[in-house]
């Protein structure tokens, strides 16, 4: 017998509510912008590096999540690696179903672009559907022939809406945080009419050839433990310069509780990964 969740607008509010107490970061400030369809977040450490911008993809299955409930988790990263980072509030389903929030951030990725950034500087990090977006949206840029960004980094990523993973049985008592029931109905709900295997719905199934570099970050006792097994072992039969570090014990989501000692060590390897990579660009230039 699964446990229930509240109906989506009361799950809304009480994650909007239990993340108040989660505060941006020392010397980070936030201001917010209204685009058309969707509305997001500047969030601007001090002593940044002009050039560099982090695109943040939230997550929350498609159906909840929005800045301010990922507001602090962003900006320690952003501080982290000295960037100014587009923290977006896309559009979610069942309302605005699929290809609503990867529209949206298409759209977001094309307005880095109009304002200056050049793709090599720009970094991507998504946790769980946002993970998941991060990579549909890089399938949308090959599609269109638009320059990949630097690197992106994938939390818990939410990889396969099908729901094939073997984890998602074998982790459920584990890993009550996700109700595997609830993450079917709302995969649906994402989904709407088209197929669930559609790779920009369930970016495990696309094909990952020339990928920037990837680091995933998961737990071993998670529900979407499988999802990363089985996206990273894609990415390395690619090519993709794939970094996968694994925890033991923790449930689905624990980056965002900023003062366990896990959630700090998992950001501050994020931090690492990025600035090794942005060092990497630098050296390659200078000796080119």
């Amino acid at each position: 017998m699964h446990w229930k969740l509240p109906p989506i607008n009361h799950l809304r509010s009480l994650l909007e509510t239990s993340t108040m107490m989660s505060t941006l970061p020392w010397g980070v400030s936030f201001t917010k912008i209204e685009f058309d369809l969707f509305g997001a977040e500047w969030l601007h450490p001090q002593n940044i590096i002009k050039k560099r911008v982090l695109l943040y993809l939230h997550g929350g299955g498609y159906v909840i999540g929005s800045p301010h409930t990922h507001r602090a988790l962003a900006g320690k990263i952003a501080k982290g690696i000295s960037a100014d980072c587009l923290l977006i509030d896309y559009r979610k389903a069942p309302e605005n179903p699929f290809p609503a929030a990867l529209d949206d951030a298409y759209f977001a990725y094309s307005y880095l672009l109009e304002k200056g950034y050049q793709p090599e500087n720009i970094v991507i990090v998504g946790d769980s559907a946002g993970g998941g977006l991060a990579i549909a949206l890089q399938y949308e840029l090959k599609d269109y022939q638009i320059p990949l960004p630097l690197c992106s980094v994938l939390l818990s990523p939410y990889l396969d809406l099908t729901g094939t993973g073997k984890s998602l049985e074998h982790n459920a008592k584990n890993d009550r945080f996700l109700d595997v029931f609830e993450m079917r109905k709302w995969a649906t709900m994402y989904g709407g009419d088209h197929d669930l295997a559609n790779p920009m719905i369930s970016p495990l199934f696309g094909d990952l050839t020339d990928f920037p570099p990837i680091l995933v970050q998961a737990s071993r006792s998670e529900v979407l433990y499988d999802d990363s097994i089985r996206f990273v072992k894609e990415a390395k039969n690619k090519g993709v310069e794939i970094t996968f570090q694994q925890w033991h014990g923790l449930i689905h989501w624990w980056h965002m509780f900023g003062t366990m000692p896990e959630a700090k060590d998992a950001i501050d390897k994020i931090i690492a990964f990025i600035n090794e990579k942005y060092k990497r660009k630098r050296i390659k230039k200078k000796s080119a």
